[in-house]
């Protein structure tokens, strides 16, 4: 039986369950909100997620909501490949990064992408270029991590590529966006000042399947 995977396209959270699905190799269904229109306010989507988030998972009866309790699941109820490794050390280390890009580095990178997006308030070029500094920070510790091996966490995609992924491709998205404010706050060439990361990114998006993640929107 396929999945059903509620999203917003170029949202990072569901962005992180899809990309489990991905690596996982499972079949699903992405359904596209619309935020713009509040689609996912709607009653008949309240009355899957009472919250009115996304992503949220459908699979029969099971309904299940939040991308690391989704991530979870998949896990369990398909362990192989493995997205939280095969040792309680590997499994540790993977944690780890996942809390890490959940807080430090989806913290840094809202701080310039939210005021781009009109997500957060607008805020000066001062502010944007401390915010940045967060982010090239965050970046730096990500390309020591890739001098070792082809994803964070060793030779396999895991959790911690699926949760960092879509911060990392949404910022990218937002340099593609505003070259002139992200060159002069010192946020690009992402791939020039960070080759491993820039590999690292073509690594998952040669994934089979990863085209079905891709916004259709950034085309």
């Amino acid at each position: 039986m396929s999945y059903e995977l509620y999203t917003i396209a170029g949202a990072p959270r569901p962005w992180r369950a899809l990309l489990g699905l991905v690596a996982k190799g499972l079949p699903f269904t992405a359904r596209v909100l619309e935020a713009s229109s509040k689609q996912h306010k709607a009653p008949a989507f309240l009355a899957l997620n009472p919250r009115g988030r996304v992503p949220l998972l459908v699979r029969d009866r099971f309904v299940l909501s939040e991308s690391l309790a989704i991530l979870a699941y998949l896990e369990r109820e398909h362990p192989e490949p493995p997205l939280f490794g095969r040792t309680p050390e590997q499994a540790g280390q993977i944690w780890e990064q996942v809390m890490a890009a959940d807080h430090y580095l989806r913290e840094a990178v809202q701080g310039v992408v939210g005021p781009l997006l009109g997500v957060r308030a607008p805020v000066t070029d001062a502010v944007l270029s401390e915010a940045a500094k967060a982010v090239r920070d965050e970046f730096a510790r990500l390309e020591a991590r890739l001098e070792r091996a082809a994803f964070l966490c060793g030779d396999a995609i895991s959790a911690a590529d699926c949760v960092a992924f879509p911060e990392i491709r949404l910022t990218l998205r937002a340099t593609q966006r505003f070259p002139d404010v992200t060159a002069r706050i010192g946020l690009t060439p992402i791939a020039d000042t960070f080759p491993r990361l820039g590999a690292w990114i073509a690594r998952i998006e040669s994934l089979p399947g990863y085209e079905r993640t891709f916004p259709a929107h950034w085309r």
